[in-house]
């Protein structure tokens, strides 16, 4: 827990200074879209692209362990899609990016760390497995979904649509350059790499400051909507991982560590990359932001106890 709660504490810092600044009326309305378009194509790409790039991808790759994260996230985010749209009956696009909380893990701020502190070194093949199952499958295809989702017409444009919202969307085209990089075996040059690093350090807090204004002005606005918030947190850190532990323990039965690994993985609280996809694409980013914020708290009992439950 208290690993945790080191780790977490940036996360929460970040979003008082974004409140912060908005009490202070330093920031418009208008400022939240303006940060998450930056977060969005500019700075996040920068950063997937370097640390792919950097990945040595071959090397690290367990194609079993890749296969049941990608049919367990797919599978979680097509089950609460459907849900989403019987039982609320939501529009289509605002279901995907709510439904997309139950499978982005805040691997930014949380993720990277302590999956290395918890795993050792050998973190580095699950952690860049977990990270192309993250950015090059549930973010694209999330994307493409809400893309389509909009589209009129007959199902060959619905479909061409889907397949252009997946793959043309700055995420892939980045993480396609970076494993092409890897694969090939060719480095980025010294300069090129400290301006993707500069960049793309700046992804995880910019989404997170934008994040932490929101939230501000929507408690101006009266409470937050935490009933249809609860759900979406107890799918991303009781049902992920379990179906994650149910999957990789008891049906695939693989190595203990991969396991470990892989709930791990599953138990990280929402992203914050899910609320800057919902503001961009204006898919009612509000009951997420709120979501991001309860689940990354509850996470500080949650998490150590997905590690106590898994540990030899």
């Amino acid at each position: 827990m208290l690993q945790f709660l080191a780790t977490s504490t940036p996360f929460f810092a970040v979003i008082a200074l974004g409140a912060f600044t908005a009490w202070r009326g330093m920031f418009s309305a208008d400022a939240v879209r303006v940060f998450n378009t930056f977060a969005f194509m500019v700075a996040t790409p920068a950063m997937v692209l370097r640390v792919m790039s950097r990945q040595p991808i071959a090397e690290l790759w367990n194609g079993i362990f890749f296969a049941a994260l990608a049919l367990i996230g797919v599978a979680v985010l097509g089950l609460a899609i459907l849900l989403q749209r019987r039982l609320l009956g939501l529009p289509f696009p605002n279901a995907v990016s709510r439904a997309q909380t139950l499978v982005g893990g805040n691997f930014a701020f949380l993720g990277l760390p302590l999956m290395l502190a918890f795993l050792g070194d050998s973190a580095a093949a699950p952690i860049a497995i977990g990270l192309i199952c993250d950015t090059a499958l549930i973010v694209p295809l999330s994307i493409g979904l809400i893309e389509a989702g909009r589209g009129q017409g007959s199902p060959l444009a619905i479909a061409v649509k889907l397949v252009r919202g997946t793959i043309v969307n700055p995420f892939m085209l980045s993480i396609m350059a970076g494993i092409g990089l890897s694969l090939s075996g060719v480095a980025l040059p010294e300069p090129l790499d400290r301006f993707l690093l500069f960049l793309g350090a700046s992804a995880a807090p910019v989404g997170v400051f934008a994040l932490g204004i929101a939230a501000f002005q929507w408690s101006r606005q009266g409470r937050l909507p935490l009933r249809g918030v609860l759900p979406l947190v107890a799918g991303k850190l009781i049902l992920h991982p379990l179906l994650t532990w149910v999957v990789l323990a008891l049906v695939l039965k693989l190595d203990p560590f991969w396991v470990q690994a892989g709930v791990l993985y599953a138990a990280l609280p929402i992203a914050a990359n899910v609320f800057v996809i919902a503001e961009r694409f204006d898919t009612g980013s509000r009951p997420i932001a709120a979501a991001i914020v309860i689940s990354t708290a509850a996470a500080a009992l949650t998490f150590p106890l997905a590690i106590w439950l898994i540990s030899p």
